[in-house]
């Protein structure tokens, strides 16, 4: 199953490189507003894709001048804003290899990465991130240039590149097949790996977004709030020059809700742990208000969510239930909306399942969240739902320019020019793809009737119980995620007869479930279960206020689980709720860990 890829005209012109995608819109529309930031007295400021186009270039000459080659890579380490882009289209334009880096990730994955990668250069936030890499690298490099470098020996800062003459040399070197980025995942397990995209799958996938979402035109307002050294964000900014639309850069992600009604944009995307965050900020700022305020918003809630799903059902209400939505609308849930501008047509969510409820609850409010699907080893989307196409609990259909099938076990495979051809650096001389050109995704998923494909869960992480069940840990977690209040919830229970589930907490929900053994919380956690056949049920509950976090290694960058990890962290734990468990032969218990930071007990 597959879908012809549409072409903008702007991708046409590129010559299928990065660079000249820019310089394509440059010519196009040369004094239309491209991005946005922040000044240091808050005001909002723009840049023309003209001047856009001029640092970029700018930025591939003062390169050139210091030594990069075609082929070479740059690491680029500094929060989200105009400069990251300038820096890494002007690292293309010279033939190079741009390579992302995230200051937030453990030291040794950042050591490792740009030990692989041989860089030639760096640009960074600030030149004490250079401590952050082995001395042996940095006396390799011939170049380091900073945003902010004042009086720092043998760093450079951004602006004397961005202010030196121009030659009348063509500014654009690349090549369409040559290498354009290397990105780095280490997934949930393992060492960062590399994958090397070239500017042709780039554009592709640029392509791929645009064919996807034709709501998003010239002119429409978009927020990149999340790292750029995750290609998720920058292909968003790459499509945002595709179709002319004006990025609003927010350097620091926890400042997006201070910033995004300002913004409006047409599109947001996210990580389902924003869009966690941002319902459960909703229901607390609900909750604060007079009863007789909480009384109106519940029930235009609920008139919102039966308009909803009418809607997603194709039917049409009565006339009666339409006049109590036009009226729940214009009192409470445009209000809600308003949270995120006036110009908002749907939001997109990627990089892990979105559980349904949420889904739902938002759409109820009247903003529709699309989820999208796809892999490392993919740069192309491989499903998206879209405004006009979707269905709530899959990631839509088919993506231009991924053919997906199933495999006989019901894994996901993919094919497609979008596919990587190898990590970088494999010395193996085996093909990651099959005898017909086809990837397995290493997750299994089911496609319907209409083409909607469903995730079930990775292989990796479904696990059997001691009675032979298997049970996909995600089902789990994103039915006990409508409990409010929690950060994480992580499922284990392999070889277990009963899966068990650690809950964490924020410090202000723990301190006050202690006074009572966190029985409101269990009693929440319970009635959630319910959903679940009996054997998917928690046995056991391991409540914490140890948070996990990226830097810690039990998050990815993408905000992923690293089961192994958080499982290795927590072991002493879970041997005792075992125990415990064991011990109460089905009864109800309650105890403290031996050190007294975790609670154990029976929902």
């Amino acid at each position: 199953m597959s879908e012809v890829m549409a072409v903008d005209p702007v991708l046409a012109a590129s010559g299928w490189t990065v660079p000249g995608l820019l310089r394509a819109r440059s010519a196009l529309t040369p004094d239309e507003t491209a991005l946005w930031h922040t000044a240091p007295d808050g005001r909002w400021v723009g840049r023309t894709w003209r001047a856009y186009e001029q640092a970029v270039a700018a930025l591939g000459h003062g390169f050139r001048q210091r030594g990069l080659l075609p082929g070479e890579r740059v690491g680029i380490m500094a929060p989200s804003c105009p400069e990251w882009d300038f820096a890494q289209l002007g690292i293309l334009a010279t033939g190079g290899v741009a390579v992302g880096l995230d200051p937030h990730a453990p030291d040794e994955h950042i050591r490792e990465i740009a030990r692989r990668c041989n860089f030639a250069g760096l640009l960074l936030a600030q030149p004490s991130l250079l401590d952050k890499l082995d001395q042996a690298v940095r006396q390799r490099l011939r170049f380091v240039v900073c945003l902010e470098a004042a009086g720092t020996e043998d760093v450079e800062p951004l602006a004397a590149l961005l202010g030196q003459a121009m030659p009348g040399e063509e500014w654009n070197q690349a090549q369409p097949d040559a290498p354009a980025t290397i990105i780095f995942t280490s997934g949930t397990t393992g060492e960062p790996r590399g994958i090397e995209y070239s500017h042709r799958q780039m554009c592709l996938a640029a392509s791929a977004n645009l064919s996807a979402f034709p709501q998003v035109g010239p002119g429409s307002r978009l927020a990149c709030w999340l790292p750029l050294s995750n290609l998720f964000q920058r292909m968003i900014n790459l499509s945002a020059i595709g179709r002319g639309a004006q990025t609003f850069y927010v350097s620091d992600p926890r400042e997006i809700m201070r910033y995004v009604g300002t913004i409006a944009p047409h599109l947001f995307i996210g990580v389902p742990r924003f869009y966690e965050k941002l319902y459960a900020g909703i229901e607390q700022v609900i909750a604060q208000q007079p009863a007789w305020q909480q009384a109106l918003v519940h029930w235009a809630l609920r008139v919102g969510d039966r308009h909803a799903a009418a809607g997603r059902a194709g039917r049409r209400e009565g006339f009666g239930a339409r006049l109590q939505f036009a009226v729940a609308d214009r009192l409470v849930l445009q209000r809600l909306r308003g949270v995120l501008g006036t110009n908002l047509r749907f939001m997109v969510s990627g990089s892990a399942p979105m559980p349904g409820w949420l889904l739902e609850r938002f759409h109820a409010i009247g903003l529709l969240v699309l989820e999208a699907y796809g892999v490392s080893e993919n740069v192309i989307p491989m499903a998206i739902n879209r405004p006009d196409r979707f269905r709530f609990g899959t990631v839509g259909r088919a993506a231009p320019g991924s053919e997906i099938r199933l495999a006989v076990d019901g894994e996901l495979l993919v094919r497609g020019p979008g596919v990587f051809s190898g990590y970088l650096g494999d010395a193996s001389s085996a093909s990651p793809l099959d005898a017909d050109g086809y990837l397995a995704t290493g997750d299994f998923a089911s496609i319907d009737g209409d083409g909607f494909i469903s995730l079930i869960g990775r292989k990796s992480e479904i696990f059997k119980t001691s009675t032979g069940r298997r049970i996909a840990p995600t089902a789990i977690e994103s039915c006990l995620q409508q409990v409010a209040q929690l950060e994480h919830i992580v499922v284990f229970g392999a070889r277990r007869p009963q899966p068990v589930a650690l809950l964490v907490l924020g410090e202000a929900i723990w301190q006050a479930g202690q006074a009572n053994s966190f029985v409101d919380l269990r009693r929440r956690v319970a009635a959630a279960s319910h959903a679940l056949p009996a054997y998917q049920r928690p046995a056991g509950l391991m409540i914490s206020t140890q948070p996990l976090t990226i830097g810690g290694g039990e998050l990815t960058a993408n905000l992923k689980l690293r089961r192994h990890a958080i499982e290795a962290s927590h072991a002493l734990g879970l041997q005792e709720l075992y125990a415990h468990i064991d011990g109460a032969h089905g009864a109800r218990f309650e105890a403290w860990s031996a050190d007294r930071q975790t609670f154990l007990c029976s929902p």
